[in-house]
């Protein structure tokens, strides 16, 4: 299908869905970037969903926004909005590669819009952001804190191991994740550190 050759020649990997009703199902990962630029320190990504019938591009397309990790929801509804106006005033013309543009470039910034799962406040700039594998979002000295406050609690536990036999086992330091208490954290001297530097401004 022509469609989907020149997807794939121009955007590379994708999954392409054909189903029994002569549809068409293009599912894509977006990340920030705008051109051929893409974010080495991605905080922000979702997967959006492209349907195209038969008559494409005589008609539009239908898009679903999905997955989507460091947008609040009011930017999902927002993105998609402005997405389905896109694909509105450009009906008759091709369009896949501006919906794939136009929603990197919604994301170009890199700073999530959800809130700090410590402080519940939100992030001004991509270097404040702390982000775990699992797209769990903290302020930088926010994470830190917690670090510091686990640190102490730790040393405070081997304090009364300790007292109680001086011989025993020592427990190595677990840092689970505020949020889902699964992730196991790496611990951070410089975030210790920043967070330690915040308190003393």
């Amino acid at each position: 299908m022509k469609l989907l050759f020149s997807v794939r020649h121009i955007l590379g990997n994708f999954r392409p869905v054909p189903s029994d009703l002569g549809t068409t199902t293009l599912s894509f990962l977006i990340s920030p970037g705008v051109g051929f630029t893409v974010s080495s320190n991605k905080l922000i990504d979702f997967k959006i969903q492209i349907t195209c019938n038969p008559e494409y591009p005589a008609t539009s397309p239908n898009l679903t926004i999905y997955e989507v990790h460091g947008l609040a929801d009011r930017d999902v509804r927002r993105l998609t909005i402005l997405l389905n106006e896109l694909v509105a005033e450009r009906k008759g013309d091709p369009v896949l590669f501006d919906i794939i543009d136009f929603s990197r470039e919604f994301i170009a910034k890199n700073v999530p819009t959800v809130n700090c799962a410590i402080c519940l406040c939100g992030f001004a700039q991509e270097s404040d952001v702390y982000c775990t594998p699992e797209f769990h979002y903290f302020h930088n000295t926010c994470i830190g804190q917690y670090m510091h406050h686990r640190e102490k609690e730790h040393q405070q536990e081997l304090a009364e191991l300790r007292e109680k036999d001086p011989y025993c086992k020592l427990v190595p330091l677990r840092l689970p994740c505020p949020v889902c208490r699964v992730e196991e954290l790496p611990y951070s001297e410089s975030l210790v550190q920043l967070a330690h530097q915040k308190q003393h401004l």
